[in-house]
């Protein structure tokens, strides 16, 4: 697998390919000169998580403890209720003169869930009927310290969902593109760019555990920590726009899928081109080769299989298509 092929999957998928943080860093997606990648890290004494009873009255806060559990969970011992929300907080990033924000993904770790006080079970709250809530991240701001009153902030700038029951298997990495958040905290000459995570609803306070654990840790060593991966621009490109480009495109049908998949890969161009799957961890899944002797439409037929002939588990895939240079991918669910 080639660097490329790599940086893309690392970046569109949450895989743990790019997971040290060592300064700026230039990748090839064109000239260096004009295109810089790199990742800001969460701010220790400002990332972490709060504990809450049902009035709302905060009964401890964690702050880069490692591990946090967003959700609900009892305490036996207290016979005690608690919901968890987690807070993640970001250093504006320097950008230099003449550049400017192209996108941003926002991306954290999940490693383990409950659900009813079961290992390896999607949270239930049992209201009424079973719902499986979703991850739900909000942009917010809550200043450079912390206080219980941050359980209900003042304000929230966007409500986004982060995932679902279909789309999470941890462990993995999460992201959610966060370029128009980042991009107004600048604007609002803001120092930090801030966020919480939570489970729709919070909790169902019953007395069985139901959360995502996720990681909130920070440090270039440890390889789990939230981060923010941007990539900033000048906005010129090395391209000469009076030459038609070729573009290689990949698409799928139906999508979500729960039996075949039909992937479509327009090439533009005769010759060989690749198709590869990978799961969210970057792992090869599937592959197919094809040697074109003319551009167009080449559509494979995805069973949900590796290339043992085993069925995989449900979630999101990504196909990738390689022709020469060029690199196309496309996000697919597959509900089990």
């Amino acid at each position: 697998m080639n660097i490329r092929l790599i940086c893309i999957i690392a970046i569109l998928l949450l895989c743990s390919l790019l997971l040290a943080v060592n300064g700026p860093m230039s990748y090839p997606f064109g000239d260096a000169k004009h295109e810089i990648r790199d990742s800001l890290l969460a701010v220790d004494n400002l990332s972490g998580s709060i504990y809450y009873q049902q009035n709302y009255i905060t009964v401890d806060a964690n702050w880069q403890e490692g591990q946090t559990y967003i959700g609900d969970y009892y305490d036996w011992f207290w016979m005690y209720h608690f919901a968890s929300i987690g807070y993640l907080s970001f250093e504006i990033p320097d950008i230099p003169e003449g550049y400017k924000i192209q996108s941003a993904q926002l991306m954290m770790y999940t490693g383990a869930m409950r659900g009813n006080s079961e290992s390896g079970v999607y949270p239930m709250f049992n209201i009424g009927s079973i719902i499986r809530p979703e991850g739900v991240l909000e942009h917010i701001d809550y200043g450079n310290t912390f206080s219980s009153n941050d359980v209900i902030p003042s304000s929230v700038y966007g409500t986004y969902t982060f995932f679902t029951y279909e789309t999470l298997q941890p462990p993995c990495w999460v992201s959610y593109d966060v370029s128009e958040c980042l991009l107004m905290d600048i604007a609002s000459n803001r120092n930090l760019s801030q966020y919480r995570v939570y489970l729709q609803g919070f909790s169902d306070w019953d007395s069985w555990d139901d959360y995502i654990a996720t990681s909130t840790a920070s440090g270039t060593v440890y390889p789990y920590s939230a981060k923010i991966v941007y990539t900033i621009g000048d906005g010129v490109s090395n391209i000469d726009p009076s030459i038609p480009q070729s573009q290689l495109a990949v698409a799928s049908y139906p999508n979500p899928f729960s039996d075949i998949s039909s992937i479509t890969v327009k090439a533009p161009e005769p010759g060989l081109f690749k198709l590869n799957i990978y799961n969210l961890k970057g792992q090869l899944i599937r592959s197919y080769t094809n040697s074109s002797k003319s551009s167009g439409d080449q559509t494979f037929q995805w069973d949900a299989r590796d290339d043992s002939g085993r069925k995989v588990s449900g979630g999101i895939y990504l196909a990738v298509a390689q022709s020469g240079q060029r690199t196309a991918s496309s996000k697919i669910l597959y509900m089990k």
